[in-house]
């Protein structure tokens, strides 16, 4: 059960990192969507639209994805607010020692990201894996 809950700690753990790091990518769009609103309303169509609409319906599709931008980016900081509640009450359940290794862990995952996106291979899989302890 123990390691049940962990896992689901751990899970939470990097769904809050990553959610945490789209969170800081945004800043650098949300630049972008200025320049463009000087030529006219862009947007990105939904898939498979921009082979079958024209001119007057692009222009709607645009009009309507800005009217609920606003509402879709408030339920956005609304859902990172609760989900953050949520990852906090569930690591209060842990012990310090169970939450410094979720920690431990997280941030070891996220070394392994960055590791993959920079092309280097992970340290790990050139070392022998070592067989995990049963509770």
């Amino acid at each position: 059960m123990k390691r049940a809950v962990l896992a689901c700690f751990a899970l939470v753990c990097l769904m809050g990192a990553s959610i945490a790091a789209a969170a800081e990518a945004e800043p650098s769009k949300a630049a972008a969507p200025s320049a463009a609103e000087a030529k006219g309303p862009r947007g990105r169509l939904p898939a498979y639209y921009a082979e079958v609409v024209d001119e007057k319906q692009r222009a709607a599709i645009y009009s309507i994805q800005q009217e609920y931008a606003e509402r879709i980016k408030q339920l956005r900081l609304q859902l990172e607010a609760v989900t953050k509640e949520r990852d906090q009450k569930i690591l209060s359940v842990l012990t310090p020692e169970q939450q410094k290794k979720v920690a431990e862990l997280a941030e070891a995952a996220k070394a392994k990201r960055e590791r993959q996106r920079e092309g280097a291979a992970p340290a790990e899989s050139k070392e022998a894996p070592t067989p995990k302890a049963s509770n």
